[in-house]
């Protein structure tokens, strides 16, 4: 474990993605703009 250790200590882990990659990501997840909602006014939540 220590010489594992001592491998792994100058291991550097890079976590950047690219704003395109978060955003096909994140719409994976079910992001959406609000441009892309439809809109309920009261009249419709009434019905």
């Amino acid at each position: 474990m220590i010489i594992s250790s001592i491998l792994l200590s100058g291991a550097q882990i890079n976590y950047e993605m690219s704003k395109g990659s978060i955003e096909i990501k994140a719409r994976g997840y079910g992001m959406r703009y609000p441009d892309e909602m439809p809109i309920i006014t009261e009249e419709e939540v009434g019905r």
